[in-house]
């Protein structure tokens, strides 16, 4: 797994992933910028007091900038089927069938079919919210560890 320059570890294992998770919530339901960067600061000022917590906070924030990880390399089909696995779904349900016919169009698919993070978004949107609510107790470290385990 991916380390620091910091101080050799990831940080992050004093912070609650569901506080992240909240946070987001939180952020996507504001309208106004200046309030999402106010809270966002208070998150910052709130859980992020070393640097080390910055680094893994920003690592799930950003995953795009994270050099140390690279590219995981899945095609939508093979994302569609971890993240079904993952959330524990049955394969027949109705929402893996939408994960794994992303990009079909129907009464069934919803206005969003062919675009398949917003699909996912939209499936697992109370699906990963319950998943993390109930794995209250993660850390950030825990949670960019298993990341990296991909």
């Amino acid at each position: 797994m991916a380390t620091s320059a910091v101080d050799g570890g990831v940080g992050g294992e004093d912070i609650k992933f569901s506080v992240m998770v909240s946070l987001f919530q939180w952020i996507q339901k504001s309208k106004s910028s200046k309030q999402k960067r106010s809270k966002f600061r208070k998150f910052l000022d709130a859980f992020c007091r070393k640097p080390q917590d910055n680094f893994a906070a920003m690592r799930l924030i950003l995953p795009v900038l994270d050099r140390e990880r690279g590219s995981y390399g899945l095609k939508e089909h093979v994302l569609a089927t971890c993240l079904i696995d993952a959330l524990a779904m049955s394969r027949d349900s109705d929402d893996a069938r939408r994960l794994l016919n992303w990009r079909k169009g129907g009464p069934k698919t919803g206005s969003n079919a062919g675009n398949f993070s917003l699909v996912a978004a939209e499936v697992n949107s109370y699906s990963l919210f319950e998943f993390f609510h109930d794995h209250d107790c993660w850390s950030l470290a825990l949670v960019s560890s298993h990341i990296a385990d991909l």
